[in-house]
Formats: C-alpha cells, sequence, structure tokens
C-alpha cells in the first residue's frame, strides 16, 4: 500500500522516481506539463512521434483518456522520468477520469518507487474529491492476488510513496480526509476482491463468518447462526441451497450502529462459495471454474462493512451475508422440491441452479424482521443480466423510484456503471406455482430474467423500501480496465459505501 501525502512544491522541483502530468486531447498540457516540457529541452508533439503509447505500442499518443508515455529525463529535472498521461477531452474532466488516470499512473510508472503527480490539478471543482478519486483508483490499480504463486520474488516493484502536488489554496484538513476515505473504500474493495478469487478447497461459508470477525474488530458486532441455529428458526432457503455440501451453511450478521442513529440501512449479499448448480448441473463450458465468484455480493458486503466501519457514517448500518454452497448429493434440493422459507412463504424449486434468490430471499426477511429501513441486495444473481448489459455494468431494480435514484447516483459518484431495470409486475404470475405460493423461477418462458428474479426477492422485501443490485456482470474482468484487475473487481463496494455516506 504506498503511502500518500501533500507537496507544495513546483511540480519540476520534485524529486522523484516518475513524475505524471496530464495531457489533453490535442496535447494540450495540463498542470505541471509546460515545465517539464521546457526542462526537457524538446515539445510533447516531438516526443509523440518517437515514443509509442505504453501498453499499445501501434498507437500513436493523443491525450485520450488511457494512454500514456514514459520519457527519460536524463538528469534534466529531479525526477528520473515523465509520465505523461491523457485526460481525454479538457471540458470532460471530472473525478472520475481522475480516478481512472490514477490507474493508469500505477500500471505504467515503470517500477519507480516514488510518484509525483499533478493530475488532481486538471479536476475542476472541489480538489478533496479529485484527490479522493486519484487515491483510490491508484490503490485499486496497484492490486495483485499473490497468495498461490510460488515466484513471489517476481512480482513487480511497487510504488512506496506517491506525493500529490497541490495548489496554495487546498484545505489541507479535507485533503487528509479524502486520501484517508480514499484508501479505506479502495481496501474495503480489495477485501472483497481477495475473498471471490480464492478458490472454493479454501473457502466455505465458515471462512466467511471468520473473515467478518476480522472485519467486526474495527468497531462492529458480529452475530453468526449456524446450521443448528438456522434450522431452529426455520432458513429453509439457506439450509435448502448447503443440503447437499459437507460445509454447511452460514447467515452473517455485522452490525454498526452510532450514538443517535435515526435510520437503519440493510446490505444483503449473495454468498453461494461454490455454484455447481446442484441437481441441475452447469455444464462444463459455462465458466463452472468461475463459480468461485458466486459469492461477490457477499463479498462486496463485507468489503463495504470493513469500510463503514472505518469512516463512521451517522446512520446504522446492518450487514448480512447468506452463505452456502451449492453442490449435488443424495440429499440435495431436486427439482419439483417445495422449501419453506424464513418468515413462512413456500417455494416449489423449478431448478437448483437459481439458488442465490433462496438464500437471500431468507437474508431479506430476517434484515426486516431486525428493524431495516431499507434493504439493499447484492447478488451475482442471472446470467439474464449480463445479457441485457454486458460486463461492465450492473443492473438495479427496485421500490420506490426514489431510493432506486439514490442508488444509481452512488453509482455515478463511485465510478461504477450502472442501469435501472423496471420491476414489472406483469411478469409476476409466472413466478407463482400451482403447489406453492411461489416457484423459484419462472413457470413458462416469457424472458426478462433478470427482471422475474428481482419480482422474486420483491415478494420478500414487501412494502420496506427495497434495492436489488444484480452485479453477475461486472464482479469478473477478462483483462486489466484502468481501476479494475484482470479477474475479480469487487464491483459494488463503492456504490454501497457511497450510498451510506450519503444518507
Amino acid at each position: 500500500m504506498p503511502k500518500f501525502s501533500v507537496s507544495r512544491d513546483a511540480a519540476k522541483a520534485i524529486k522523484c522516481d516518475v513524475l505524471a502530468v496530464p495531457v489533453y486531447e490535442g496535447l494540450e498540457l495540463g498542470p505541471g506539463g509546460k515545465e517539464a516540457e521546457k526542462a526537457l529541452g524538446t515539445t510533447l508533439k516531438e516526443l509523440t512521434e518517437h515514443v509509442p503509447v505504453l501498453g499499445r505500442p501501434s498507437k500513436q499518443f493523443k491525450g485520450e483518456l488511457g494512454d500514456a508515455i514514459l520519457v527519460q529525463t536524463l538528469g534534466k529535472l529531479p525526477a528520473k522520468q515523465v509520465l505523461f498521461v491523457g485526460l481525454g477531452d479538457k471540458a470532460d474532466v471530472t473525478a472520475g477520469t481522475a480516478r481512472r488516470a490514477a490507474a493508469v499512473v500505477a500500471r505504467r510508472a515503470g517500477g519507480g518507487k516514488v510518484v509525483g503527480t499533478t493530475i488532481p490539478l486538471a479536476v475542476k471543482g472541489k480538489p478533496a474529491e479529485a484527490v479522493r478519486a486519484f487515491v483510490e483508483g491508484f490503490v485499486l490499480a496497484s492490486y495483485r492476488y499473490l497468495r498461490y504463486k510460488a515466484e513471489q520474488n517476481g512480482r513487480p516493484n511497487r510504488v512506496e510513496s506517491v506525493l500529490l502536488i497541490g495548489g496554495t489554496g487546498w484545505d489541507a484538513r479535507a485533503i487528509k480526509s479524502a486520501i484517508e476515505q480514499g484508501t479505506v473504500i479502495a481496501e474495503g474493495t480489495n477485501i472483497a476482491r481477495d475473498l471471490t478469487n480464492t478458490p472454493a478447497s479454501d473457502k466455505s461459508p465458515e471462512s466467511l463468518a471468520q473473515e467478518a470477525r476480522r472485519i467486526a474488530r474495527n468497531g462492529l458486532k458480529v452475530k453468526v447462526l449456524d446450521e443448528k441455529e438456522l434450522a431452529a428458526k426455520g432458513f429453509g432457503g439457506i439450509l435448502g441451497v448447503g443440503r447437499g455440501s459437507p460445509k454447511p451453511p452460514r447467515l452473517i450478521e455485522m452490525s454498526y450502529k452510532p450514538a443517535n442513529a435515526k435510520r437503519t440501512i440493510a446490505i444483503v449479499g449473495k454468498g453461494i462459495t461454490f455454484d455447481s448448480g446442484g441437481i441441475n448441473l452447469k455444464p462444463s463450458d459455462s465458466g463452472i471454474d468461475w463459480m468461485k465468484m458466486d459469492m461477490g455480493g457477499a463479498g462486496a458486503v463485507l468489503g463495504a462493512m470493513y469500510a463503514i466501519a472505518k469512516l463512521k457514517p451517522k446512520v446504522a448500518v446492518r450487514g448480512y451475508v447468506a452463505t452456502s454452497e451449492n453442490m449435488p448429493d443424495g440429499d440435495a434440493l431436486r427439482p419439483g422440491d417445495v422449501i419453506t422459507q424464513y418468515g413462512g412463504k413456500t417455494v416449489e424449486i423449478g431448478n437448483t441452479d437459481a439458488e442465490g434468490r433462496l438464500v437471500m430471499a431468507d437474508a431479506i426477511v430476517y434484515a426486516r424482521e431486525r428493524g431495516a429501513d431499507v434493504v439493499l441486495d447484492i447478488a451475482t444473481l442471472t446470467g439474464a443480466m449480463m445479457i441485457a448489459l454486458g460486463h461492465k455494468m450492473f443492473g438495479v431494480i427496485g421500490e420506490p423510484r426514489s431510493e432506486v435514484k439514490k442508488v444509481l447516483d452512488a453509482a455515478e459518484r463511485a465510478g461504477e456503471p450502472a442501469w435501472e431495470l423496471p420491476l414489472n409486475r406483469e411478469y409476476l404470475h409466472v413466478m407463482k406455482s400451482d403447489i406453492a405460493d411461489l416457484r423459484n423461477v419462472a413457470s413458462k418462458n416469457v424472458g426478462g430474467g433478470a427482471i422475474t428474479a428481482a419480482l422474486f426477492l420483491k415478494e420478500f422485501a414487501g412494502d420496506t423500501p427495497w434495492v436489488h443490485i444484480d452485479i453477475a456482470g461486472p464482479a469478473k474482468s477478462d483483462e486489466d480496465c484502468y481501476e479494475n484487475p484482470k479477474w475479480a473487481t469487487g464491483a459494488g463496494v463503492r456504490t454501497l459505501v457511497e450510498y451510506v455516506m450519503g444518507q
């Protein structure tokens, strides 16, 4: 984890391994750029004719967001190298741009241990917002999952410190707070990434409970219901999904309650530590090897609760992780079985691979019973959401619309693309069963699988304000992309924290 500090020296006077300066589209230099150009005794245009864009050697540097070229200073500056970083159209530069530019710097710093940068100065508006976003992006892009790598010494050199070159008008207290917030939120996201990347052989409902206990040392209360307590209280969804696995299920509750809190927010995460599909076994070409990630929603809740404990918002927050392993076994749920969910509703099992909604339904009812004023649930729930929105954004569905808008606004501030889908009640009839209260999948194909799954959950949310977040697409990336690394991304952590902090 690099150490972030503020320097009020001029960029040309900063002694560091890499000096990162912004460039707008059209090769217009941002803060610190002209001084660096002058000291180098050349022009950026001349440099771009000879130095390829880092990571894209066939592409010419134009100052577009994502562009970067690294130039040796040969002693002409105290900095050993200058990294020119594209920000795109000058009129469109925001804190989100700074977050992505920071990710470029983190990945392209050429092994330098000390980095100085003027990039936050390029963002118009509140400097603290730009600094927080830059810190987030830098820490998030520096993430590596190395637990199973034998060649630990082969890891790339890591940046040890980052000097944020600031203007004289910066509020020192606000900037310090921004650095702390950006770091904590990124750390929470990286916790979710670590948990999601961990293979199912080393991950279980109980190991998630152990992680919750570790996080709770930061000032949270934690309560874990084991399989005996779940059975005594009637948590038929969580128990039913876990019947085929030797690893018993858990329901985890983490509580944060400040003095004089007038509102309680519940966040509920799906924690399927491995999803084989159960008796409706997933085919081998369906990405079953990555079904260790089906607890991405649980990871997001755990990561968010870590950050919430550190940031201390004014509202009470309870985080719930409903966790089972979905495996085929002689005792596993069968298609056609009927289970009784927590709270009394009965559900006919149409497909054992629609298991996430069963564990989530139990936890949503429990959260309401425990006094939630609003419930947010987050899950890698449906392939249908990936078909609708692809792999770069998550879907949001809920009621009332005012609460949905709060989540969408939080996602935008957090830099996590999201889109609202309708809660179309005309589809609810296909979730009705002839022999039980509900089916866990549609009785006939009407399409809209992401919506029908949400309608199922809405039946358990009742009249409580409720928002469903389906992160099936962005929970995993097939390549490094700005602040998101290859594989687990920790999707949703930043949005959940931003939503809570905005209350």
